[in-house]
């Protein structure tokens, strides 16, 4: 059965995010899985001390145990506030028709969680932001960029505000990435019976043109209907032009892809593709297998 990890934090994306791992779920017919991980507590180190003939040192010997004692009331804190936080997910998830939902709290930090997650899984669901942040920043999650370039399943990248995946855009520059985000979509349901745009930006060279075809025709042979782009021109009107007259509500790329559309469309890295999009990306995670080009014609 296919498996869904979704990392929540309380921030102001956790709604979108809830209702997008529903999305998902749904579509892939999976089980959920959420995961909060939480800072541990801060060790309180005591230097040493040399209490040759200090009369204190009775004193100094009792502090540790209260230490202790502090540092555990504090682990136990941050422990029940991140279940109180699993609780109100799996009432969101209840609520957007995710009914088998399976909690888990653990400390650390994100990437390192997700570096040594042992279970199998199919897709990564995380906010753009954390607790922290807000819809109005431009920054991203501190830790977000390490996790995708970390990760070995696509991580869907929650936009702020929900809205139904009707229509998706996949970014081609004819590199591994970029296969590998086409193989994952003929391969993976949760796309499948989606009108697509296939878009790549360049000079409409017959190299160009002919490895556009071969992309489109993959994908119409795992049964996508795809209309395919090739640009040229000013970006800024082309980008502008692909999102607000094809009402696109999900960006699908590879890992790190540099093409001369996506670096201005979204950025020159993927951190900068994730901050500007206004809709949810698909990206694959940067430790997935690359595929080479030609491998999805």
């Amino acid at each position: 059965m296919p498996a869904l990890l979704t990392c929540a934090d309380g921030s102001a994306y956790a709604p979108s995010l809830y209702q997008y791992t529903a999305w998902a779920a749904a579509r892939l017919a999976a089980s959920v899985e959420v995961l909060h991980v939480y800072p541990p507590a801060v060790p309180f180190y005591i230097p040493p001390v040399n209490f040759m003939g200090d009369p204190s040192m009775g004193s100094a010997s009792l502090a540790l145990p209260e230490l202790t004692a502090i540092s555990e009331a504090q682990e136990q804190e941050a422990r029940s506030a991140a279940l109180a936080l699993l609780n109100d997910a799996a009432a969101a998830l209840r609520t957007a028709g995710v009914h088998d939902v399976e909690l888990t709290a653990l400390a650390g930090t994100l990437p390192e969680v997700i570096a040594d997650w042992e279970k199998p899984l199919d897709l990564l669901l995380l906010g753009k932001r954390g607790e922290s942040s807000s819809a109005q920043q431009k920054a991203l999650g501190s830790q977000l960029e390490t996790v995708i370039r970390h990760s070995k399943q696509p991580v869907l990248v929650a936009s702020h505000d929900f809205r139904p995946i009707r229509r998706f855009l996949i970014s081609f520059d004819d590199s591994p990435s970029a296969h590998a985000a086409l193989r994952h979509v003929v391969e993976s349901p949760l796309l499948r019976g989606l009108p697509c745009d296939l878009v790549m930006a360049g000079d409409p060279t017959e190299e160009n043109r002919a490895a556009l075809d071969s992309a489109r025709a993959f994908l119409q042979t795992g049964g996508f209907e795809a209309e395919e782009f090739l640009m040229q021109g000013d970006p800024e009107t082309v980008s502008a032009w692909e999102i607000a007259s094809n009402q696109i509500d999900l960006l699908v790329m590879g890992a790190y892809s540099h093409s001369r559309f996506l670096q201005f469309f979204i950025g020159s890295t993927t951190t900068e593709m994730i901050r500007r999009c206004r809709v949810p990306v698909l990206v694959m995670g940067g430790r997935m297998p690359p595929q080479h080009p030609g491998g999805a014609s």
